[in-house]
C-alpha cells in the first residue's frame, strides 16, 4: 500500500509539473497584431519651410494631405521575459501637389528579461528610414518630445540600441548600469551631418518607505562628420565628450503621485582643440498614474547632442503631457502634450552661440468606437525660432496641423501583452511587466493596480 501511495504521489507531481510547463508554453506563444492607420488633414507648412525666403529653396506649401500607415506587432511573453517587435510603414501625400510625397519605415524592438531573481535586463532598439526631416505631423500623441528640428526636407536613416541592467543588491538597495549607441546618417543625396553617439551610465540607490536617494554618473561621446561651424562653414570631424555626475532623490506622494529631482555638474570637452566648460545640471518631475491614465510635468537643464544637425546644445526644457479618459469606461479620452525648449548652440570653441526656442503642442480627442477601432481628432502646433541663418543649423519655421484619423488594431490592445514600462514610483507599483514576476524583495502595496 505504501509503495502504491508513493507511485500515486509521484505521478501527481509529474502531472503537476507537466501542467505548469504546458501553461508556460501556452503563455509563451507569440501574438501577432495587425495595425492600420489613416488620416486626412490640413497643414500650413507641409515641408517645414523656413520663415525667411532666403533660407529655403522651396516656397511654403499649405493645403490638405492624406496619410496611410500599415504595421505589424509581434509580442511574446513568459514568466521570465517580455519581447515586442513592431514594424510601421507610413506614406504621406500632399494633395495640393501630387508629386510631393514622403514615406518612412520604422522597426522597433523591446525586451525585458529576468536574468535571475535579483537581476533584470531591458533591451531596446530601433531602425528608421525617412525621406523627410520633420516627422512632427504624425508624432505619437502625448509623447512629450521637444527637440530642435532642421527646417526643410531631407532623407536620413537612424539606428539606435540601448540596454539597462538592474541589480537588487539587498533589501532597499539597487544598482544599475546602462548603455546606448546611436547612428544617424543622411541618404539619397541629402546634405547634412553624420552623427555617431555612444553613451554609458551607472548608479546606485537606497530606498525607504516613501523616499529613495542615490547617485548616477553618465558619459556621452559623440563624433560628427560633415558638420558645420556656427558661421555656416564646413567643419572637419568633430569629437566631444560630456561627463555628468548627479545626486538623485525620489519621493512618493500618496497612492498615485510620485516626484523626483536630481542635481549635479556636467563637463563638456571638445577633443579636437581641448576647449570645454563646466555647467550645472538639474531636473525635476511630478507624475501621476493609475489604472485609467497618467500625466507628467517635468523640467530639465542639460547638455545634449542633437543628431539631426550634429550640434550640441545647453538647454532648459519644460514638458507637460498626459492622457485621461473622459467617460467611466474609457470610450472617450483626451491626450495632450505641451513643451518648451530654450537652448543655446555650443560652437567649435565651446562658447554659447545661436539661440534656439522651440514650442511643441498637440491635443487629441479620441473615441474608441469598437475594441479594435479608434477615431481621433487632433491639432498640432510647432514653432521654432532661431538666430541661425544657414542650414543644416536649426532655422526658424512654424507649422500647424489639423488631422482626422482612424486606427484599427486586430486583435485589440487589451488582448495583447502591454509594452514594458519602467517604474517611476519608489514602491514600483506603477511598473508594467506583464508575464514577469516581481524581483525578490519587491511587493505590491495594498490597493496598487495589477500589472
Amino acid at each position: 500500500m505504501q509503495a502504491r501511495a508513493k507511485r500515486v504521489r509521484a505521478t501527481r507531481r509529474r502531472a503537476f509539473w507537466l501542467f505548469l510547463l504546458a501553461a508556460g508554453a501556452a503563455r509563451a506563444a507569440p501574438k501577432l497584431q495587425a495595425v492600420g492607420a489613416a488620416s486626412v488633414g490640413y497643414t500650413d507648412n507641409f515641408q517645414t519651410t523656413p520663415q525667411a525666403a532666403s533660407q529655403g529653396s522651396n516656397p511654403r506649401s499649405a493645403g490638405p494631405f492624406a496619410m496611410v500607415s500599415p504595421g505589424l506587432v509581434l509580442a511574446l511573453e513568459s514568466p521570465r521575459m517580455i519581447q515586442r517587435l513592431g514594424y510601421r510603414y507610413e506614406y504621406d501625400l500632399f494633395l495640393a501637389q501630387s508629386n510631393t510625397t514622403t514615406s518612412s519605415n520604422q522597426l522597433d524592438y523591446q525586451g525585458l528579461f529576468d536574468v535571475s531573481k535579483r537581476v533584470a535586463l531591458v533591451l531596446g532598439s530601433s531602425v528608421s528610414e525617412s525621406n523627410r526631416y520633420a516627422t512632427v505631423v504624425f508624432a505619437a500623441p502625448g509623447s512629450g518630445a521637444v527637440t530642435s528640428l532642421p527646417a526643410g526636407s531631407g532623407a536620413f536613416v537612424q539606428a539606435e540600441a540601448s540596454e539597462t541592467l538592474s541589480f537588487d543588491l539587498g533589501i532597499g538597495w539597487r544598482a544599475w548600469q546602462g548603455g546606448r549607441v546611436l547612428l544617424e546618417s543622411p541618404i539619397l543625396g541629402t546634405v547634412a551631418p553624420q552623427t555617431s553617439e555612444f553613451a554609458a551610465r551607472g548608479g546606485i540607490e537606497r530606498s525607504y518607505l516613501f523616499d529613495a536617494v542615490g547617485a548616477e554618473v553618465r558619459s556621452d561621446y559623440a563624433v560628427v562628420h560633415d558638420g558645420v561651424l556656427s558661421n555656416g562653414s564646413r567643419a572637419g570631424v568633430q569629437q566631444q565628450l560630456v561627463n555628468t555626475a548627479v545626486g538623485i532623490w525620489r519621493h512618493d506622494l500618496g497612492r498615485y503621485f510620485t516626484s523626483s529631482a536630481e542635481a549635479g555638474a556636467a563637463r563638456i570637452q571638445l577633443l579636437n582643440n581641448g576647449h570645454g566648460f563646466w555647467s550645472p545640471t538639474a531636473s525635476a518631475m511630478l507624475a501621476f498614474a493609475d489604472v485609467s491614465g497618467d500625466a507628467q510635468l517635468s523640467y530639465a537643464h542639460t547638455i545634449s547632442t542633437n543628431p539631426l544637425f550634429g550640434q550640441s546644445l545647453l538647454a532648459d526644457e519644460v514638458r507637460v503631457r498626459g492622457g485621461l479618459p473622459l467617460t467611466a469606461h474609457g470610450e472617450l479620452l483626451i491626450a495632450g502634450t505641451l513643451g518648451y525648449q530654450n537652448a543655446r548652440l555650443i560652437d567649435q570653441n565651446a562658447n554659447l552661440a545661436a539661440r534656439v526656442h522651440v514650442i511643441m503642442g498637440d491635443i487629441t480627442l479620441g473615441w474608441l468606437a469598437t475594441r479594435s477601432l479608434e477615431l481621433a481628432l487632433r491639432y498640432q502646433h510647432v514653432e521654432q525660432k532661431s538666430d541661425a541663418t544657414v542650414p543644416p543649423l536649426p532655422l526658424s519655421f512654424v507649422q500647424n496641423n489639423v488631422l482626422l484619423g482612424a486606427v484599427f488594431k486586430f486583435p485589440p490592445d487589451r488582448d495583447m501583452p502591454r509594452p514594458y514600462r519602467a517604474p517611476r514610483r519608489v514602491d514600483r507599483s506603477d511598473e508594467i511587466r506583464e508575464g514577469v514576476a516581481l524581483p525578490t524583495g519587491i511587493q505590491r502595496p495594498p490597493g496598487a493596480p495589477a500589472r
